[in-house]
């Protein structure tokens, strides 16, 4: 049994926190025509009232028709906490994605789902994440409102909670490197968060700031 709940935790190190910057591509127009895809790669830092983020995400997005996009993408997120009282938690998280987005005009509407389980010899987890982003772009920059909601939990010899509710509001430009990009986003955060690991939470609400360094590739077929 105890294999098995080192496989758990393990397992729960890597899956048990949302992403603090949320996920997925900006608001821009994602090609240039239907039939068309790009691959983007994004690394991310922010900053809070006790509160310090690193996040790095690779996708590809694929748009099948004029009116919608998919996206495919993985996330990995390291987020580190303080609370009032000095005590401080790290959670480190990694998951693929699916995020489906609907795109009239140059207006979209992004909709990321990702969660995963797992369970046996007294021990598992559960947890899922939703990410919502409405947003305005062109080819070259746009501006986007968005949020996340996040729920895990581990039961194991050392047990693992986490919750959180985000919402953002951000800006985007890119300027074009041949046939692909390189884009700079600035956002803004509310978060709501209660994280608790073994014996120690720390519950957080407040304003944070973030800075995203975004590569497209160019498009292809």
């Amino acid at each position: 049994m105890r294999p098995l709940i080192v496989i758990i935790s393990v397992a729960a190190t890597a899956a048990c926190a949302a992403p603090p910057m949320g996920f997925g591509t900006g608001a821009r127009l994602p090609t240039s025509s239907p039939g068309h895809g790009v691959v983007t790669g994004r690394a991310g830092l922010g900053v809070g009232t006790g509160r310090q983020v690193f996040q790095a995400e690779a996708s590809g997005l694929f748009m099948p028709a004029r009116w919608g996009a998919i996206e495919l993408g993985a996330v990995f997120t390291r987020l580190g906490q303080t609370g009032a009282d000095d005590a401080h938690l790290t959670l480190t998280g990694g998951f693929p994605y699916l995020r489906p987005r609907l795109q009239l005009g140059r207006v979209s509407l992004a909709i990321g789902v990702a969660g995963f389980a797992l369970g046996g010899g007294g021990g598992g987890f559960i947890g899922g994440v939703a990410d919502g982003q409405l947003g305005y772009g062109t080819r070259r920059w746009s501006v986007y409102l968005g949020g996340t909601r996040q729920g895990f939990e581990l039961t194991a010899e050392r047990p693992v909670r986490s919750s959180s509710a985000q919402l953002r509001v951000g800006g985007e430009y890119a300027i074009p490197t041949g046939t692909g990009s390189v884009g700079v986003a600035v956002e803004l955060y509310r978060t709501d968060d209660t994280l608790t690991s073994g014996g120690t939470t720390i519950a957080s609400r407040g304003l944070a700031g973030g800075l995203k360094l975004t590569v497209t590739s160019p498009e292809f077929r």
